[in-house]
């Protein structure tokens, strides 16, 4: 009962996790097993979640580490929710390290027209990717700086990664978007479905120039921010 070398509180955590894994093996017809987990405190589980905002957008970056030196955050897709309730989207593409300084400007801009009109919004993504990413272009191109220190200092953007990983265990591998996207949705069927196809796509894009591939990949990517919004819900 235990382990050498891990701690009880670490072990329960491990032993629940194992636990809710091998139900989803023996049921794989079914949702993947989850459980909600107890215990919570300022700024933590759904306490970290400010209240709705009909402003709020819902944001996903595709990135290429290996586009020249330094890396190319080559589309920045973001969602919302129209006053109509369907979902509205766009994407920021700068598909050569030309048109990076551009996109992030175009993406800036548009999220402070936003702010002006809801000043309440706040910008939902998952895992740490998209702040690193806003900081890394902010510090590489030398431009908009005080606009993402507002979204940095006022905390609009809100990591939904962090509230999953404090609010609910689930019988999953990782806790990836997309292994969780079997508790709120559909399974894909687009051309293209993970994050590693997208980049592998984009490399292809480079070397043939076709046109489809990069509507493929924008399509994943209006997926992944609608896939954040209905997980915020």
């Amino acid at each position: 009962d235990g382990v050498p070398g891990i701690g009880r509180q670490a072990f329960d955590k491990l032993r629940a996790q194992a636990r809710l894994q091998l139900r989803a093996r023996v049921e794989p017809d079914f949702a993947p097993p989850y459980e909600l987990l107890k215990g919570a405190g300022p700024g933590r589980c759904l306490a970290a979640l400010p209240a709705p905002s009909p402003g709020d957008l819902f944001f996903d970056i595709e990135g290429d580490p290996y586009v020249g030196e330094s890396g190319l955050e080559y589309l920045l897709g973001v969602g919302w929710v129209e006053p109509e309730g369907q979902f509205g989207f766009k994407a920021f593409w700068a598909p050569t390290p030309a048109e990076e300084k551009a996109s992030f400007e175009a993406f800036m801009d548009f999220v402070g027209v936003r702010q002006a009109a809801h000043p309440d919004l706040h910008i939902y993504h998952y895992a740490p990717y998209e702040r690193t990413a806003l900081g890394r272009l902010m510090g590489r191109h030398g431009t908009r700086e005080l606009e993402v220190d507002r979204l940095f200092r006022e905390d609009t953007l809100v990591d939904l990664y962090r509230v999953v990983r404090q609010v609910v265990r689930v019988g999953t591998s990782s806790y990836s978007l997309k292994k969780l996207e079997a508790l709120y949705m559909e399974a894909r069927t687009q051309a293209i479905t993970d994050a590693g196809s997208s980049i592998d796509e984009f490399e292809r894009w480079i070397e043939i120039g076709d046109e489809q591939i990069l509507s493929d990949i924008e399509e994943y990517n209006r997926v992944d921010c609608e896939s954040t919004m209905l997980l915020r819900g």
